[in-house]
């Protein structure tokens, strides 16, 4: 299902509602989900789903209300990013309207895991909104995310490097996963997040300047196909906008670190706040990697293995991401809110076809 906004004079208010459209769920995310699905029962049976629910019961739960107000206020600073990076491209769409896209994207992730996903529909809202090409809108939420995803992994590496952090043992091994490789090669395996973390900030340093040193513009003329190259490059060539970009970034992560901090807070958990901010970058990080749907179950286990290592039993671990999937969860019905309004229709078939083949 896929909603486009519409000034239709078809009825009294402006307003026209069509029946949305279906899309199709590929086999590889019916898999995605059943191993996502999977990893959170394996979780709530090894650790008790009765003594998650006990963890919780004790959790305060009037801090999900300022939680959900610091992730609204998180993702408003995301679409006025999201704003002035399409306008690096000349795209003129208002900030509400991106707003609007961003929760509405959110709830297409979080609900409707079809074959549509929540950054297809913002390109999709984007391109048609502006009358542009989708590959174009494409590229601003290429850079969008881009921004997000390296001030993540700077944040993380820079706080990495504090001494409270560095004090604490951050490798998972396979024991720990619930894995036995008894007389096997890879018994003694373990794997150093924080190392992973400083050697990838490295590469993506080494790759930036790779990029400015690129002649983009001969491989362009060679082969003219790479045209789009050259609208791109303006995210990475223009030094102020990617000054204010990283900068805006900063401050949408700080937001969210917050509500890692509340709810720690909530969990009544006497952990440094260091040590949450590195536990939610790395977590960040690691879901990224597309093993599941929306890194459902990985961004649990993740959660529940990094907090064991700064003292956190395993039920509040896992406690501590029911929570933060539930804030995520509600927060996501905001954008569902928005569709029931009755502003957007759907397209039509051809138009969704061509998406999913973009």
């Amino acid at each position: 299902m896929i909603l486009v906004k519409t000034d239709s004079p078809q009825s009294p208010s402006g307003i026209e509602v069509s029946t949305p459209a279906k899309s199709g769920i590929s086999l590889k995310q019916i898999v995605k989900i059943a191993l996502g699905v999977g990893l959170i029962a394996f979780l709530l049976q090894k650790t008790g789903i009765e003594n998650t629910f006990a963890e919780l019961s004790r959790a305060n739960l009037w801090y999900i209300p300022a939680c959900i107000g610091v992730y609204l206020l998180a993702q408003f600073i995301s679409a006025y990013r999201w704003k002035f990076l399409a306008e690096a491209l000349d795209f003129r769409v208002s900030l509400r309207e991106l707003y609007d896209y961003y929760l509405i994207g959110m709830f297409f992730n979080q609900f409707l895991p079809g074959a549509i996903g929540g950054d297809a529909v913002r390109m999709f809202y984007l391109a048609k909104s502006a009358q542009r090409k989708k590959r174009e809108a494409l590229l601003t939420l290429l850079a969008e995310r881009g921004v997000g995803l390296v001030t993540i992994l700077l944040l993380t590496c820079l706080i990495s490097l504090a001494p409270s952090i560095s004090a604490v043992g951050w490798d998972i091994t396979p024991g720990e996963l619930g894995i036995t490789l008894q007389n096997s090669v890879f018994a003694n395996f373990h794997w150093d997040i924080v190392l992973t973390i400083k050697a990838l900030s490295l590469l993506g340093l080494l790759g930036y300047i790779a990029l400015l040193m690129t002649p983009l513009q001969r491989w362009i003329t060679r082969f003219p196909k790479l045209a789009l190259l050259g609208q791109a490059r303006t995210y990475w060539a223009n030094m102020p906008l990617l000054i204010r970009s990283i900068t805006v970034s900063t401050l949408v992560q700080a937001l969210m670190i917050g509500i890692h901090l509340l709810i720690a807070q909530a969990l009544h958990l006497n952990v440094p706040p260091l040590q949450i901010a590195l536990i939610y970058g790395m977590v960040s990080l690691i879901s990224v990697l597309p093993l599941t749907q929306g890194g459902l179950g990985v961004r649990e286990l993740s959660y529940q293995l990094l907090l064991a290592k700064v003292g956190v039993n395993p039920n509040t671990g896992l406690a501590f991401a029911v929570y933060w999937l539930a804030i995520s969860t509600v927060t996501s019905l905001f954008g569902g809110l928005i569709l029931l309004k009755g502003h957007y229709k759907a397209p039509t078939p051809q138009e969704e076809a061509a998406m999913i083949e973009n």
